[in-house]
């Protein structure tokens, strides 16, 4: 089974190159059934995923992108914080927050805590233990509004999320459509909110811009790279490294942004692979031989010890190769605690008995290829056109759903994701403001009929205002009869000049 597969295709929102290396498997297990999972691909992305898996005779079973429990809505605004809150006021229950930045996961998430709402923050930058017990609490509903990054969703298992709310617009349709539908899969009403501020739209197209650099660009972050890392041409290859990506990018003298995507076009090429930031283990291998192992005089017993326990604990140190160690394992195993362990391991490093990588968090970037004259390299000018002529158009139709005003929002998913006939889900801010529309033209054309004469009804509207001044909704509560037609004869009054909204939005008489 394969999941998550729109990463195997290169027209994908979320091209992975090592996924393609996963049919290599159908060569080796011939006989064996597969099954490719995504909740986000086009007909396009679909037919590349069947085509990368060699699946000839391939069956393709879609069910439909509608969600008619999952209410969709965008919310044109420049206060996201004031929208941000009425929403968490006003649907009970747990949600997400997604935003494009670390730091913002970190603010937005303390504002929240300030307006008295159970917030926490995630991020890929985090320690592994950190994010799991975050999202331990927010999982069992310790916490109310998880604020995160896009690293954030992935394989969690909860039913109940009751919204999901974009602070930031997406890149693109098929990525909203994945984390949105995060929310209500309980089949209950949920909700899924995008917040679009004026400048929204010109950030997503500089961030695209950067996205693209130009191949003269891509050649010299190749070089750079290389450089940085120390390696000549025609070495380097399957070497990996722990990679700082603004210490690189401030050497190569290239903005983060540039570096970033340049490096992600070198990787969609299979020149490298860039990993997420992650927790890696530390590390050993013996410099020694077995036999010479013996015949080296340790002075001190705690050193002698040491080795010991690690001849006990871990097969294969000696085979030229890094082995992963667990610190605290060996520290019970020993009798010392962690931090001494970590002391004699460097001791040991130091008399080059053993190479010692302490465990660090970082991301892993690890070269597929050895180093070329960058006049070598080789990017594909049409797969680097065409790439960036989709992700144009995941773009803009992403700014198309954000503008629509008539479609409804679930039929314009559908549609997108190529359903033929999509249907609209009549919960969705477009459905509902159609409704409000049809039913204030039906009342304005046939108002509802009241006990009593209009002049009586009018009379009793104004006999409560002339006690004190009241709101529309207080005015409503007083009568036994049908909103609407009240409402159709405050209009009246309103029209005649006889009454008027004052402060606060309640209704007075005019003297």
């Amino acid at each position: 089974a394969v999941d998550e597969a729109h990463c195997i295709s290169q027209w994908g929102y979320d091209f992975r190159p090592s996924y393609l290396r996963i049919a290599e498997l159908r060569e080796l297990i011939p006989s064996t059934p597969v099954l490719a999972l995504t909740a986000s691909a086009t007909p396009l992305v679909a037919q590349d995923i069947l085509c990368h898996l060699q699946m000839r005779e391939g069956r393709l079973l879609r069910s439909s992108f509608a969600r008619p429990n999952l209410s969709f809505a965008v919310r044109q605004t420049d206060d996201k914080q004031e929208q941000l809150l009425r929403i968490v006021h006003n649907v009970p229950g747990v949600g997400i927050v997604y935003v494009r930045t670390r730091e913002q996961t970190e603010k937005l998430a303390g504002w929240l805590t300030q307006q008295g709402l159970t917030a926490e923050w995630y991020h890929g930058g985090m320690g592994s233990i950190e994010r799991s017990q975050r999202q331990e609490r927010w999982v069992k509903g310790a916490v109310r509004i998880m604020v995160a990054t896009n690293a954030f969703g992935m394989g969690i298992d909860k039913a109940d999320v009751r919204f999901v709310v974009h602070y930031d617009m997406c890149d693109s349709l098929d990525a909203y459509y994945q984390e949105a539908g995060r929310a209500g899969r309980d089949g209950q009403r949920a909700y899924a909110v995008l917040l679009r501020g004026s400048d929204d739209d010109s950030r997503a197209r500089r961030r695209f811009e950067t996205e693209f650099p130009p191949l003269e660009k891509i050649r010299e972050c190749y070089d750079a790279l290389h450089n940085y890392l120390g390696i000549g041409i025609g070495d380097g290859r399957y070497g990996s490294f722990s990679f700082n990506l603004p210490e690189f990018a401030a050497r190569a003298r290239m903005f983060p942004g540039t570096a970033y995507n340049a490096l992600k076009i070198l990787q969609q090429n299979g020149y490298l692979t860039l990993t997420d930031e992650t927790d890696h283990p530390p590390r050993i291998m013996f410099c020694v031989g077995r036999d010479d192992l013996y015949k080296v005089r340790i002075e001190r017993e705690e050193l002698d010890h040491i080795i010991r326990t690690l001849l006990r604990l871990y097969a294969g140190v000696f085979n030229e190769r890094f082995v992963p160690i667990d610190e605290q394992e060996i520290a019970r195993a020993s009798g010392y605690t962690p931090e001494r362990v970590r002391e004699l391991l460097k001791k040991l490093w130091q008399l080059h008995i053993i190479r010692y990588i302490p465990g660090n968090r970082s991301p892993l970037l690890i070269l597929n290829e050895e180093r070329v004259p960058s006049k070598d390299l080789f990017i594909s000018p049409e797969s680097y056109r065409i790439r960036k002529q989709m992700t144009t158009e995941r773009l803009e139709a992403m700014f198309r759903y954000a503008d629509e005003e008539t479609t409804c929002r679930s039929a314009f998913i559908q549609q997108y994701f190529g359903e033929e006939t999509p249907q609209a889900c009549g919960i969705c801010d477009i459905c509902l403001a159609r409704k409000r529309a049809e039913k204030s033209r039906a009342a304005t054309s046939n108002p509802p009929r009241l006990p009593g004469s209009r002049e009586a009804i009018q009379e009793r509207i104004l006999a409560a205002l002339s006690e004190q001044a009241r709101t529309v909704k207080e005015l409503v509560a007083r009568f036994q009869s049908e909103p609407e037609g009240i409402l159709h004869e405050i209009d009246h009054l309103l029209e005649a000049g006889k009454i008027s909204a004052g402060e606060y939005g309640k209704m007075k008489i005019n003297r």
